[in-house]
């Protein structure tokens, strides 16, 4: 993650690149080695080795890497691994009696040390004393082979009662997806595919191999130096020291005209800047330079090119003042030089930065071996502890040691105001405007020059700045902290604080003054906010799936957001949509910078209406190469809808055998939209003894709590069955159009009819019949006695 500038860097550099497109069929195209920081370029695509890890849950190692095409990563998601949590390797390695066994793990003899296991402090003698070799390994171990020993330990002697799962952690990775030793990654590009198998993982670096297109190519990166300075750790006064500067292309392509120089104080340039005399006239104005050092001949050494994969390496000689103080000084590396052709050729500046230590013999002399900021992460204006760890590397006691914060100034920019020339450009002389624009832009440079200020660059706060200690031993070590607050005017870069150690050194008190220069990182601290929301469409309601959000995150701090990924993590009652992207990738963010993206939600169909937040999880890499999380709450609103209820439904007449009715049904709006256009329709079943004479009605509009009332005719069979008859009621109605509703609403409904006998035309047709049979009678005898006559 550290190198994720560098990888932003090749991006911009790809971008120019002439790759071929064509189908994907999976030909090879990179088998070859790749260390930690290195990248290749495939196509369109950047491959970078991050990092390589052991999985100590699983014993699996993984390579992170991280594969980006114009500023997105394509192989993001969430892996979870076991490593050794480094607090409790602390608290492990203060334990003798692990202590013991680890030593004995690692080959080493400490038995004589068995007796002091429980006094910390007898004990770590007697492993200075008796056990040099495991001390000293223990010191100089990496943290990872630390690591390794005592998981080893652990394996190796169970009568500790540790196991593995108690000195283990899991660690996250949200944005670069582990690839463990003998998998394939699988990536699609463009409709093409890309397979990036991991064949081993060593401790810095894979061997891998890629394939994809035929018509693509693979390079590493294009030019690119990489600098290590090789000269001695402490010099005398009076000696006259070699620096070698080895240089290294790490990229494919060429890169030309090489500057390298040595100088007290970093430097900067642009394209038309002289390099030679910048140097010449850095080295005569500094104090530090005439004081301390000076180079033996030339300051700036130059080289014509360097090829892919070479190396070079230049030789410089300093001179260190025979007068000079003791102390510890910065001595600067610059390498400047050019890539690309024409006008694609771009200058690229880089320095490495080494620390000159100037002892005298057979005295005692106080190294500063540390400087530790709290917070690590510093804004300009910020007020921050800054702790200095001091040892005495000398052979004799210091006495009465102080350590004082003095002033140092630096220049910043102040106010520019530009000149305006606009009026040349109304001269009646040929050429006049871009003689106006010419003189205007050489103005405001001298402008933008002479605006610059000195400032104090640092100040302690609410303190003293002069802290004491009164005895330091040879090899003892101290800590002294201050409280600092940084000028709310620097921009961010690494600034000097100067500090002053005074002490004495025995056997005969001799007073030492050693002013020294620190570096102190502003970095600023990246501020990420939601700056925009919009959803489509515009009003949300219960129901509607696929809804779009958008958003825009800006970063408002002092620092860059690097590699910024964010996770929608929706709650009920939204959830992601299938069609949604799960993990979205923003790039990096500097200072002022902002970044569009969305994603999409579906709404559960009985949600409330109301304001609602959407988590986002968004990770991102600091300067200092830190991970860190945060969440914004994207805010999103659920409209009403109106909802229509049945809350009486009345007969007339009552539903009889063969009777009319009319079903009059009162509605009522539940919800808390207006509905317009209201509608009911009465639906009856095929198989139900009835027939709707009038099947619609119109009730109009329904203001939320408003009630009212249609009606429909039903006619009712003669011979139906009395009992209970459920019918469905279908209400229709429109949202609100001034709410910018225009939806549709259908909602279904039921009535129950209960059907009784109607009596009333039994009786009228039992009447009947008795006065037909009586008819018939007396026809019969009135027949009967005509004919008898």
């Amino acid at each position: 993650m550290k190198k994720i500038g560098l990888i932003l860097g090749l991006m911009l550099i790809t971008a120019m690149l002439p790759w071929g497109v064509g189908a994907s069929t999976g030909s090879p195209l990179f088998e070859g080695y790749l260390s930690k920081g290195e990248a290749i370029l495939v196509g369109p695509l950047i491959v970078t080795l991050t990092d390589t890890q052991k999985d100590y849950g699983s014993g699996d190692y993984y390579a992170f890497l991280l594969i980006m095409k114009d500023g997105k990563i394509l192989n993001a998601e969430y892996k979870t691994i076991l490593v050794p949590d480094p607090q409790k390797i602390r608290t492990l390695l203060l334990d003798p009696e692990f202590l013991m066994a680890m030593a004995e793990t690692q080959g080493y003899d400490v038995t004589q040390c068995e007796q002091y296991v429980n006094n910390s402090a007898e004990f770590n003698a007697c492993l200075i004393a008796n056990a040099y070799g495991f001390y000293q390994w223990l010191n100089s171990a990496s943290p990872e082979e630390i690591g390794e020993a005592v998981v080893k330990t652990i394996e190796e002697h169970p009568e500790l009662g540790i196991s593995k799962e108690d000195i283990l952690m899991e660690i996250t990775y949200p944005d670069i997806t582990p690839v463990r030793e003998g998998e394939t990654v699988e990536v699609s590009v463009d409709n093409r595919t890309v397979y990036v198998t991991v064949n081993e993982v060593y401790p810095n670096g894979v061997r891998i191999s890629i394939s994809g297109p035929p018509e693509w190519r693979a390079a590493t990166a294009p030019g690119m130096i990489i600098s290590n300075v090789e000269m001695p750790d402490t010099v005398q006064a009076g000696d006259t020291v070699t620096v070698r500067v080895h240089l290294r292309n790490e990229g494919a392509l060429k890169v030309r005209y090489i500057n390298v120089f040595v100088t007290p104080t970093p430097m900067s340039f642009n394209d038309s800047s002289s390099i030679a005399s910048a140097v010449s006239m850095a080295l005569s104005q500094s104090g530090v330079s005439q004081s301390v050092f000076y180079p033996e001949g030339s300051a700036v050494q130059y080289i014509e090119y360097l090829e892919g994969k070479e190396n070079a390496t230049l030789t410089f000689r300093v001179r260190i003042n025979p007068n000079a103080d003791v102390g510890t000084y910065p001595l600067y590396v610059g390498v400047v030089y050019f890539t690309g052709l024409g006008a694609n050729m771009r200058m690229v500046q880089s320095y490495n930065f080494v620390a000159l230590t100037v002892k005298k013999p057979r005295e005692a002399f106080v190294e500063i071996t540390k400087v530790e900021t709290e917070p690590m992460e510093i804004s300009p204006g910020d007020t921050f502890r800054v702790r200095f760890t001091l040892e005495n590397t000398g052979a004799e006691p210091v006495k009465a040691l102080s350590l004082k914060i003095s002033s140092y100034r630096v220049p910043v920019q102040g106010e520019i105001k530009n000149v305006d020339l606009s009026a040349l450009s109304q001269l009646p002389i040929q050429g006049s405007e871009q003689l106006s624009g010419s003189l205007q832009d050489a103005l405001n440079q001298i402008m933008a020059q002479l605006a610059k200020q000195n400032i104090e660059a640092f100040l302690p706060v609410g303190e003293d700045n002069v802290k004491y200690v009164a005895e330091l031993k040879p090899g003892e070590k101290t800590t002294l902290e201050f409280r600092i607050k940084a000028n709310e005017r620097l921009e961010n870069g690494i600034y000097p604080l100067r500090i002053e150690l005074k002490y004495l050194t025995e056997p005969n008190e001799k007073e030492i003054t050693d002013e020294r220069l620190v570096g102190i990182d502003v970095t600023g601290k990246a501020q990420l906010i939601l700056s925009k929301v919009s959803t489509s469409p515009g009003k949300i309601i219960p129901g509607t799936d696929n809804v779009e959000v958008d958003f825009q995150v800006d970063n408002v701090g002092t620092g860059t957001a690097r590699t910024v990924i964010v996770k929608p993590m929706p709650e009920w009652p939204f959830s992601l949509s299938e069609s949604s992207e799960q993990i979205i990738g923003l790039g990096s963010l500097g200072k002022g910078d902002s970044a569009q993206s969305s994603f999409k939600i579906n709404v559960a169909e009985n949600a409330s209406s109301g304001t609602y937040e959407i988590p986002l999880l968004v990770t991102y890499t600091n300067d200092l190469g830190m991970q860190k999380n945060v969440t914004l709450k994207v805010p999103v609103i659920i409209g009403s809808k109106p909802n229509i209820e049945v809350v009486s439904v009345r007969f007339d007449p009552e539903p009889l055998q063969g009777e009319t009715v009319n079903v009059y049904v009162k509605l009522k709006n539940t919800g808390g939209e207006k509905a317009t256009s209201v509608l009911i329709e009465g639906v009856v079943k095929a198989d139900q003894p009835f027939t709707l004479d009038k099947r619609t009605d119109y009730v109009g509009d329904l203001a939320p709590g408003a009630t009212g009332e249609g009606v429909i005719v039903l006619r009712i069979d003669g011979n139906a069955i009395p009992k209970d008859y459920n019918i469905q009621l279908r209400i229709r109605a429109v949202g609100d159009p001034s709410q910018g509703d225009d939806n549709v609403y259908v909602f279904e409904r039921t009535v129950t009819v209960t059907v009784e006998k109607n009596t009333k035309t039994r009786t009228n047709l039992r009447n009947l019949a008795i006065v037909i049979g009586v008819l018939v009678v007396i026809a019969v005898v009135y027949t009967y006695r005509k004919r008898s006559g």
